[in-house]
């Protein structure tokens, strides 16, 4: 094994130098306004750029999954007139509407969270152990 392959968290003389290379690791900065341009184009887009892949994939299943409810509510209001029934016509028009304001409460706050490039959760917790690690030395 080299000296190289050695953490060097590891030596206790060389914490400060170890420090310096672990915040040259983690200066990437996430979010600005890219990331928030590209989930207003496409849902979910802004978090893949700033690297959070699990929310881009979360607010890009839920604009689907909103856009599908309000094209079933819509065919279902469309039956529901055709044979005359109020009930079905008050619920299907809820869930369409319902679905328009999910979708924008949802866009809307895609584009906050890509702004604001908030970490994904594996590197929350590289930067904890890294912390951990820091004030044992």
């Amino acid at each position: 094994m080299s000296v190289s392959a050695i953490n060097p968290i590891s030596f206790k003389g060389n914490t400060k130098q170890a420090q310096a290379n672990q915040s040259v690791q983690h200066e990437k900065r996430t979010g600005g306004f890219a990331p928030a341009v590209g989930s207003f184009f496409i849902p979910g887009l802004g978090h893949f750029m700033n690297g959070n892949n699990k929310a881009g994939l979360k607010f890009l299943g839920g604009t689907v999954g909103l856009t599908v409810l309000g094209i079933f509510s819509s065919l279902s209001a469309g039956i529901a007139l055709m044979k005359n029934s109020k009930a079905l016509t008050i619920l299907s028009t809820a869930g369409f509407y319902g679905s328009i304001f999910g979708n924008f409460a949802l866009k809307i706050a895609d584009i906050v969270k890509a702004y604001k490039g908030e970490y994904p959760e594996e590197i929350k917790e590289t930067e904890q152990f890294e912390t951990k690690v820091n004030a044992q030395a």
